[in-house]
Formats: C-alpha cells, sequence, structure tokens
C-alpha cells in the first residue's frame, strides 16, 4: 500500500479561494477572503491538533 500524503496544509489556499469566491458574489471581495483566511487557519490547526491525538 502507498504511504498516505498529509496535505492538510492544503486546506489554508482552500477556504482563501472559497472565501474569494463568496466576496466576489456578494460585492465584499476583501472581507470574505480574510474570513476565509482566518477559517482556513483555525481548521488546520483543528485537523492538526485532532489528527495528533488519533495518533497517541
Amino acid at each position: 500500500m502507498a504511504k498516505k500524503k498529509k496535505n492538510i496544509i492544503l486546506i489554508i489556499p482552500a477556504f482563501l479561494i472559497m472565501g474569494a469566491a463568496v466576496g466576489i458574489q456578494t460585492q465584499s471581495i476583501l472581507k470574505q477572503t480574510v474570513i476565509g483566511l482566518l477559517m482556513g487557519i483555525v481548521i488546520y490547526f483543528f485537523l492538526k491538533y485532532r489528527n495528533k491525538k488519533i495518533n497517541n
């Protein structure tokens, strides 16, 4: 079996792009992009902590 790659860091730009897409639709692109970036960082650290706890 191939070893599973840990690409959890890719969740941050994904939320950034989703925030920008929502911002384009609601005419507040900067605000929504910043919210997407912050949510991506929060979810990244949450998943990192959860994975560390599961692996121990």
